[in-house]
């Protein structure tokens, strides 16, 4: 069993344009709304591939139910702690002529040191039965950037695999804990650790540094230049697939949940960055911030072409 932890949630409202002005009049070209949250996307994606995968974490009294409902359709088992608040929007806007995207996230209601406690005593519960922890993403208004830290602290007696992905403070602190996994984007990575990477190598070099830190494999998504993969013994590459993009929101994601199938599948590295690129190949082709059909992991997946890094 996979088990999502998503300390976030939200609604993303997702607003197709064509030619942004920015301070001017935009025609909105299409739009949608979808309960979500980073690990909650991981969570859809992973059943979506055809693996058996739980959500957790925190859910608002306001207007919550609109998620609940969302993982119900999917036919996806959740437990939240319900707190006081509503939802927060995360406002995303895709320009279709540069594929630039631009995001309005809120930061989300307060949560109280008790709702905390509450969630570590449900995520304690559930990961003793399961073979993968995905957890990640941003954290509400009260929660400190030491969470995941605590959390992942938290899983070491079980015999758990722990995928972090989050950003920032909240990424550095959770190293600490030595997840087995851990997969920002390349600005994320830049961003927490203060260096520019201006080749892949550099990437493998700056990813390396990390997997010192005791984290076992890290794998960076690098956006259209597609994604690298390393443990200590070996590096790889994937440039990626040309598609005609319909939405870039969901596609990290997605990758994290095709990485979830392989491990879950005993998998090598470079299948997992096989399947990440697949699950991530296959959002890209759909609208807003819609995961990765089965359908569309398939066929990409049999499309991706992995390159053996040498690195010194």
């Amino acid at each position: 069993m996979i088990t999502a932890v998503n300390l976030n949630p939200c609604i993303d409202k997702s607003i197709l344009v064509s030619g942004f002005q920015y301070g001017q009049l935009n025609r909105v070209v299409d739009s949608c709304e979808e309960a979500s949250g980073k690990a909650i996307n991981v969570g859809i994606a992973v059943k979506r591939i055809g693996k058996d995968v739980e959500c957790l974490g925190f859910n608002y009294k306001g207007n919550g139910k609109v998620l609940e409902n969302t993982l119900d359709d999917y036919g996806i088992t959740s437990e939240f702690v319900w707190v006081e608040g509503r939802l927060r929007t995360n406002t995303k806007i895709l320009d279709r002529e540069t594929n630039i995207l631009t995001e309005l996230n809120e930061y989300g209601s307060e949560v109280t040191k008790e709702d905390i406690y509450k969630l570590k005593s449900v995520i304690k519960e559930h990961a003793a039965r399961s073979s993968l922890v995905v957890i990640g993403g941003s954290a509400p208004v009260g929660v400190d950037t030491t969470i995941y830290r605590e959390i992942l602290e938290e899983l070491s007696v079980y015999p758990v695999k722990i995928i972090l992905d989050a950003e920032k403070d909240f990424l550095l602190e959770g190293i600490k804990a030595k997840p087995y996994l851990i997969k920002p984007n390349l600005f994320e990575l830049e961003t927490a650790f203060g260096k520019k990477c201006k080749t892949i190598e550099e990437v493998v070099l700056l990813a390396r540094e990390i997997l010192e830190k005791g984290v076992e494999v890290v794998c960076v998504s690098l956006g259209e230049k597609g994604a690298v993969i390393c443990d200590k013994q070996e590096a790889f590459y994937s440039q990626g697939l040309l598609l005609e993009i319909q939405g870039i929101q969901g596609a990290g994601d997605s990758m994290v949940a095709g990485i979830c199938a392989a491990l879950e599948e005993k998998l090598p590295i470079q299948e997992m960055l096989r399947y990440g690129m697949a699950a991530s190949a296959a959002s890209l082709v759909l609208k807003g911030t819609q995961m990765c059909s089965q359908e569309g992991f398939c066929k990409y997946r049999e499309q991706i072409k992995i390159q053996k890094m040498e690195v010194s």
